[in-house]
């Protein structure tokens, strides 16, 4: 019985200490339950609010360099916009001269092949005057030589005539 006894005190001291942690444990939990930060975690956002503070004054130390900033890319914008408008007339120009160009060329292209039907004409009509003169020019030596034959004949038929009158 004895070991009975023994055996029943250190259940009962085991069961009270085991109760007695797990009381203590949950009566920590719900006193501290309010609590949601820990002192180091106190510290921590602290540092960050402090962080926070700083960034927020250097914010509005730039907002200045930020309004000019933001004033420049507003005037590079504006000036990309009118650049952009420049670069589109002038393609728009030089389509116009590209398609006044094509029409130059077919209308100097036609007056070359024009050029080129009355040169042919022309060297077609020179031929034919050639030839013309030529036979002009024959039948001007034919005549030429046939009054030179005559005009001889003549004058030596003449001759004998108008010498015995004179003499």
């Amino acid at each position: 019985m004895l070991a009975l006894g023994t055996g029943m005190a250190v259940l009962i001291v085991t069961l009270g200490v085991g109760l007695g942690l797990t009381g203590g444990w949950f009566g920590f939990r719900w006193r501290h339950k309010g609590r949601v930060f820990s002192e180091s975690d106190r510290e921590y956002f602290q540092n960050l609010l402090y962080r926070a503070e700083t960034a927020e004054a250097k914010v509005e130390q730039m907002e200045p360099e930020l309004a000019k900033t933001s004033d420049r890319a507003n005037i590079l914008e504006d000036s990309h916009r009118v650049i952009q408008e420049e670069l589109a007339n002038e393609r728009q120009f030089n389509l116009s001269l590209n398609a006044e160009l094509s029409h130059e060329r077919a209308h100097r292209k036609f007056l070359e092949s024009k050029l080129s039907d009355q040169n042919e004409a022309l060297d077609t009509e020179r031929g034919r005057l050639d030839g013309e003169l030529a036979r002009l020019a024959k039948r001007i030596d034919e005549n030429t030589q046939t009054l030179t034959e005559s005009l001889h004949a003549t004058r030596n038929a003449v001759e004998p005539a108008f010498a015995a009158a004179s003499h």
